[in-house]
């Protein structure tokens, strides 16, 4: 089993047998980090296409983009080669400048649970979901559970008004 993002699963499936996308697990978990208020080039995750139609939503069809591997994105931003870049909230949380959800045209996912179909029919896996979920469910309804947690997992402060702040929803797995 693994939470990865969509299109990393998109290409997995089709050259693995046997696996299968369960639930969507988390959604709008990028945002938009600038250095300037009208970037001219953003930076963004090479293959994440929907990053494309969310840079081109928020700040045009004139914007140059910029596809990178997710490790040069920081990079990118600090050293000037781009004014802004979309990111995972996780990374993008540490980085300087002004940060603001990518939540443009709605909700869209970013990660989903994958899992293998032999699995998937287990006693494992429906122990796993349910504990995934009862945790899931305690951290929503506990603020400062999550804050604690986040801040253990990233050293950095979660913004009053937590993943909300963000429109970040993590998501029940929902399998059957």
């Amino acid at each position: 089993m693994a939470i990865i993002c969509k299109e990393a699963a998109k290409v997995y499936l089709e050259n693995v047998e046997g696996f299968e996308v369960i639930s969507e697990c988390m959604m709008n978990s990028d945002i938009f980090v600038m250095k300037t208020e009208n970037p001219k080039i953003v930076g963004m995750t090479q293959e994440r296409h929907y990053q494309e139609d969310l840079i081109r939503k928020r700040f045009g069809e004139d914007v140059e983009i910029a596809p990178m591997m997710v490790g040069a994105l920081p990079y990118a931003l600090e050293n000037g080669e781009v004014d802004a870049v979309i990111i995972d909230f996780i990374k993008g949380i540490h980085l300087k400048g002004k940060k603001e959800d990518t939540v443009v045209d709605g909700d869209y996912t970013t990660y989903v649970l994958l899992s293998s179909t032999k699995f998937k029919k287990t006693r494992e896996f429906k122990k796993f979901v349910k504990t995934y979920n009862e945790s899931l469910e305690e951290l929503m309804n506990d603020e400062e559970l999550l804050k604690n947690h986040f801040y253990s997992y990233t050293k950095a402060n979660l913004d009053e008004g937590g993943l909300r702040k963000w429109k970040i929803k993590l998501l029940s797995i929902m399998a059957n």
